[in-house]
């Protein structure tokens, strides 16, 4: 009896096994596909920049909130970051040369600062940190101080300090604030500055002086050569000037009496009759009925400022005469004039 089954001849053969060759080539292909398909969708490691931009400028901020810029300088002991929290929320972690800008509830903060607070469990927001106050409408500027010593702490500085030091700073973007007091900022309007005053003319604006009066009395005619007692003829020229005065004066503020000597003989003792002129002519005005509302003063001079420079200072007659405009009493009376 024969076979039913055909031989399957060479060519046969090949027909059969064509279609398994295409089919494992295909299977090969979607499998190439498919893996470079996954790999496209496949995680890849991310980069994460921790500075953004240098610092600008300070805007204005909204009335009813504060801006705060705390800042660590380029130049640090260690570069291992410092963590900022507040009131033992973390906000930022601070690296060399960056900056943090932030918004805030006004009142009153504490914050804590600590570095690298990560290989500690993050206990540095445990701490009483430093006590701090947010004014509204106000920007505070914050710099970190560091010491190989002693733990980091914040100091506060004035706003044309802080931004000098603030242009070499870069903003730090690599963390988000978790705390309570920040509030996304709102910008303020610069209040316009003031108008400039309208300046009286400097003359107007100081208070003017009583109108002055000066009186010269030769001391020859008042007193004895060296002497401080009034002659007789010297009560009356006291008297004469006294009237004269009370003439031409509503009311008298103020007197000054200065007597004056020349320059023979020695200086002391003729600063000291100087002074005891003054002192005998002041005691005859008051006796005279003038008085000033804010006092006689008296005052010798000696041989200071002398109107005749050219006498010798030997006691001759003739040097004394030549002296004796020297030898006077100034009367000067401040008041109301008529």
């Amino acid at each position: 009896m024969k076979n039913k089954f055909f031989p399957v001849t060479l060519l046969q053969r090949s027909a059969w096994v064509w279609p398994a060759v295409v089919l494992c080539l295909s299977s090969a292909s979607a499998w190439a596909q498919a893996s470079k398909e996954s790999s496209a969708t496949a995680p890849v490691n991310v980069s994460i920049e921790a500075y953004g931009d240098l610092f600008a400028k300070a805007t204005p901020v909204a009335s009813h909130l504060s801006k705060v810029f705390i800042y660590r300088p380029n130049a640090v002991p260690t570069p291992q970051p410092i963590n900022i929290y507040l009131d033992g929320r973390y906000h930022t972690s601070l690296l060399k040369g960056g900056f943090s800008e932030f918004c805030a509830i006004p009142g009153a903060v504490s914050m804590q600062v600590a570095l690298d607070d990560a290989s500690r469990q993050h206990l540095g927001k445990q701490e009483a940190g430093q006590r701090l106050q947010f004014d509204p409408g106000r920007i505070l500027y914050l710099r970190l101080q560091e010491s190989t010593y002693a733990p980091p702490s914040v100091q506060v500085v004035s706003a044309a300090a802080a931004q000098m030091e603030l242009k070499n700073t870069r903003r730090q973007i690599h963390t988000v604030s978790r705390a309570k007091a920040v509030r996304e900022c709102e910008d303020g309007v610069e209040a316009p500055p003031p108008p400039a005053p309208i300046l009286a003319p400097v003359a107007a604006l100081l208070p003017k002086p009583a109108p002055e009066r000066k009186y010269a009395l030769e001391t020859d005619a008042l007193f004895e050569f060296g002497k401080a007692e009034l002659r007789a003829s010297g009560y009356n020229a006291i008297e004469l000037m006294v009237q004269k005065v009370k003439s031409e004066f509503k009311t008298v503020e103020r007197i000054r009496v200065v007597g004056y000597t020349d320059a023979i003989g020695p200086k002391k003792l003729n600063r000291k009759l100087s002074e005891d002129r003054a002192a005998t002519v002041a005691e005859q005005i008051r006796a005279g009925g003038l008085h000033a509302s804010k006092g006689i003063q008296t005052e010798g001079r000696g041989a200071l400022e002398l109107v005749k420079t050219d006498c010798a200072n030997q006691p001759t007659p003739k040097n004394k005469q030549c002296h004796a405009p020297n030898r006077r009493v100034e009367i000067i009376v401040l008041g109301a004039r008529r």
